[in-house]
């Protein structure tokens, strides 16, 4: 992998995973203003369960190329 192409795919992951972030962070008021007597048939659990999922594999795939780039630094 060219160092161009690192940097790229790093950005790229960088902002992935940030964006991700942002839909999470985007849900929190509703969350934190949940009343404690709220149905959980009331919740939106799909949409918590695919928001968070996005946020996981992003910030896992960012992970794993931080890691691949430092073996590749180290290699070098």
């Amino acid at each position: 992998m060219s160092e161009q192409n690192a940097l790229l795919a790093l950005k790229n992951a960088w902002n992935g995973a940030v964006a991700a972030s942002d839909e999470v962070r985007a849900l929190a008021p509703a969350v934190a203003g949940l009343s404690e007597t709220t149905p959980l048939g009331d919740l939106d659990l799909d949409t918590y369960d695919r928001l968070t999922f996005a946020q996981a594999n992003a910030v896992m795939a960012l992970r794993g190329l931080v890691e691949q780039l430092r073996r590749v630094r180290e290699s070098a």
